[in-house]
C-alpha cells in the first residue's frame, strides 16, 4: 500500500512539475509599415508603460506587450509623419497583427 502511494505522489508531482514549467506563448502586437524605409521604430503605449520595437527592412515589426489596450506610435522618417493607431487590444497568449500602416507625407 505504501508503494501504491509513493508511486500516486511520485506521478502527481511529476505532472505538476511539467504543468509548471509549461511555457505560455507571449503576447504581442505585430504589423508592416508602409513605404518600407519610412520609419525607424513603434512604440506600444499603455498607462505610464511603454515597448519599442524596431523596424525592419521590410517594414515589418513585432513588439511584446501584456494582455491590454495599446496605443501605437509610429516613429517616422524625413518627410513622413509620426502615425498613431489607436485601441490595440491584445488578449493573453495572442499576438494581435494591426495590418499595413501606411505612412503619409
Amino acid at each position: 500500500m505504501k508503494k501504491t502511494i509513493l508511486k500516486f505522489s511520485a506521478a502527481a508531482i511529476a505532472i505538476l512539475g511539467f504543468s509548471a514549467m509549461q511555457v505560455l506563448a507571449p503576447a504581442g502586437i505585430s504589423g508592416k509599415i508602409t513605404p518600407v524605409d519610412g520609419a525607424e521604430s513603434v512604440w506600444a503605449i499603455k498607462d505610464a508603460d511603454s515597448v519599442k520595437a524596431m523596424v525592419s527592412t521590410e517594414g515589418a515589426f513585432q513588439l511584446e506587450v501584456k494582455p491590454g489596450t495599446y496605443k501605437l506610435v509610429v516613429s517616422a522618417k524625413a518627410p513622413y509623419q509620426n502615425t498613431e493607431v489607436k485601441d490595440v487590444v491584445v488578449t493573453a497568449d495572442n499576438t494581435t497583427d494591426v495590418g499595413e500602416i501606411k505612412l503619409a507625407k
